[in-house]
């Protein structure tokens, strides 16, 4: 109850698209086991999981139109991190039932409080950040840079990078220069 109340009050605080799209970014992150380099498709397959508790890769594939490798890739990663749980399904005894468990509910209800709870809007906004950074695989690190820059228009390269993970400088360097070459973002 008191999460929700305290989420509730931040939503109005915030008034910003910007804003609103970072907080949402390091929810996902967080969700993901901390890791800013997951890829947007990573978290919309495990915002399809959660919309659909119990679902089977069969089901991922379809509904998120993806190939059989990339679901296992993706559902192998999210069970190895500890994001899902997979049973055994009753109705074929091939296919396991998927759902999202402990720190990653959390971290993804906390996501889509701000999609008043719609799991298509969230898959809707991932979707529109994976079209606009033009890349084969986006991560959350080059969605919240994007989302950084376009909150504090004027931003320098070093503020964008002091808003980011604390992970390595390199890393988070080499995803800003990535997304000016591509000509996703400029200077100045």
């Amino acid at each position: 109850m008191y999460i929700v109340m305290v989420t509730n009050l931040a939503k109005r605080a915030m008034t910003t698209k910007g804003q609103k799209a970072c907080v949402v970014i390091d929810h996902l992150v967080e969700a993901l086991g901390n890791d800013p380099s997951s890829s947007l498709r990573r978290a919309s397959i495990l915002a399809d999981i959660d919309q659909y508790p119990g679902t089977t890769q069969a089901g991922i594939m379809e509904r998120l139109n993806l190939d059989k490798s990339t679901v296992k890739r993706e559902t192998d990663w999210l069970f190895d991190y500890g994001c899902i749980r997979v049973q055994d399904c009753n109705e074929d005894g091939r296919a396991k039932k998927i759902e999202v468990a402990g720190y990653s509910k959390t971290g993804l209800d906390a996501a889509l409080g701000y999609f008043d709870g719609q799991h298509q809007f969230l898959k809707a906004f991932l979707d529109g950040l994976t079209k606009f950074l033009k890349q084969e695989k986006p991560s959350l690190r080059d969605a919240k840079i994007v989302s950084a820059l376009y909150e504090r228009k004027g931003a320098s390269k070093q503020e964008v990078i002091d808003d980011l993970y604390n992970g390595p400088a390199s890393t988070d360097n080499r995803a800003y220069n990535k997304l000016r070459e591509d000509g996703v973002i400029t200077d100045g």
